[in-house]
């Protein structure tokens, strides 16, 4: 009988897109992938192990231990079945006795496999490049400790490729920057752009702080979210509740990683004509379980189907950045309305004359002095103690509403509490289902 290859993922096209885009085919041994593979011979308790990318028509080795050769023909690849199931390591125990490979060439000849195991190496968006796998001339099982361990392989194996990829976008930049100082020296006016390329390089700094001062905000609510699933184990439906809560941080935080990556690559984020309202409602759930049991938290959103231009994991990092300021100035006690209305705008120095969505986040707490006030949408600038706060916040808040076509405000005075609203400019109407 002849031997069957893998078929195609579904995805096929952008899979071998993404790994060409890493620019790693072909590329020189390196120690971080090589101890992957040690790492997986030992665990597993392999002779063979492998960081294998399944390329359009081969199977290359990033990195090899226990074979003489650094690729294979595709149709021969274990791994391009174990890149079919991206959630699930593929364990074969006896090739001789497979369907799937039984008739193999790899199986019939060296290297005789009779065992295999391959975890697939996943992106950040979810596309399979290959596997961290292991391979014996013997029939054998996985255990489960062993399955988990190559898992993690292959996650440390997917954040080395995107590490690697950074790495070199920087060095190139680099040599750039360099090329661009040296013509400066003989013609003065090359500084301007250098000086334009600074400011990029300081925005960029800027943006990785703020994201981790979101996922960090993103992280209470998980860790809020499935302590209270813990503690109410024993009611499904809330427990249901509770966990989709947290998936919906688990996936803001990563569209913010997404957002950073392209960033990075200079791609930009993926702006998108969004209800900003509909959004809003849909995420009630993640934003009450960022307050405390004792923090009165209202909604009020009287405006639906207005198109706001922006990217909507922003959106939430910057709604939730807000809900706890007002979270941490009531100091666990006290009322918190979120709402949105549509306002014109006509006579306003720093706003365009149009139409506007305003997203408003009010607490009832000590409010702020005026002198304050003026402050808190500078970078950095914070009322909180030492390792209490970046200062981020706001600031990150401000940078959102402009990059929307508005701008932030504050309203606030000593015993009146505090409001920061959003003004968004509205593009106009989209189609929006209300929610009753």
């Amino acid at each position: 009988m002849a031997h069957h290859p893998a078929p195609f993922p579904f995805n096929e096209e952008e899979r071998v897109l993404s790994l060409e885009h890493l620019d790693v085919l072909d590329s020189g041994s390196e120690k971080a992938f090589d101890d992957i593979v040690l790492l997986a011979t030992t665990l597993c308790d392999a002779p063979i192990a492998l960081v294998s990318l399944v390329d359009r028509d081969r199977q290359w080795f990033k990195a090899c231990i226990g074979l003489g050769v650094r690729e294979t023909h595709r149709d021969l690849a274990f791994c391009g079945h174990a890149i079919l199931d991206p959630a699930q390591v593929l364990v074969v125990e006896d090739a001789a006795l497979d369907p799937r490979f039984a008739f193999s060439a790899l199986v019939l000849g060296p290297p005789y496999i009779r065992f295999y195991a391959g975890a697939p190496i996943v992106t950040e968006s979810g596309v399979v490049l290959g596997t961290v796998c292991v391979i014996d001339t013997q029939t054998r099982q996985l255990s489960e400790r062993q399955s988990l361990a190559l898992q993690a392989l292959a996650r440390q194996a997917a954040a080395l490729l995107e590490a690697r990829l950074l790495g070199k976008q920087r060095a190139r930049q680099l040599a750039q920057f360099e090329e661009q100082f040296k013509q400066a020296e003989q013609n003065p006016s090359e500084v301007t752009p250098l000086l334009q390329n600074s400011r990029c390089i300081s925005s960029l700094g800027m943006l990785t702080a703020s994201i981790a001062h979101d996922f960090n905000n993103l992280l209470q609510s998980v860790s809020a979210a499935f302590q209270m699933t813990r503690l109410r184990s024993r009611r499904p439906i809330d427990v249901e509740r509770f966990a989709e809560t947290g998936l919906q941080a688990v996936e803001q935080g990563r569209q913010l990683i997404s957002y950073l990556m392209s960033s990075v690559r200079g791609d930009g984020p993926e702006l998108i004509c969004i209800d900003v309202t509909a959004r809003l409602h849909a995420a009630q759930s993640l934003m009450r379980h960022s307050m405390s049991e004792r923090i009165d938290l209202s909604f009020d959103f009287a405006e639906w189907g207005w198109g706001v231009l922006c990217m909507e994991a922003q959106l939430h990092a910057v709604v939730m950045n807000l809900l706890t300021n007002a979270r941490d100035a009531l100091k666990g006690t006290g009322q918190v309305h979120v709402s949105t209305r549509w306002v014109h705008v006509e006579d306003d120095l720093s706003l365009q004359q149009g139409d506007y969505l305003v997203v408003s986040v009010r607490d009832n707490g000590p409010g702020m002095t005026a002198e304050v006030a003026h402050q808190v949408f500078e970078p950095f600038f914070t009322t909180k103690a030492v390792g209490e706060g970046t200062g981020l916040g706001l600031a990150q808040a401000r940078d959102f509403a402009i990059k929307s076509g508005g701008d932030a405000r504050i309203d606030t005075a000593p015993g009146a509490g505090t409001t920061v609203s959003l003004y968004l400019r509205i593009l106009g109407c989209i189609a929006t289902s209300e929610a009753v």
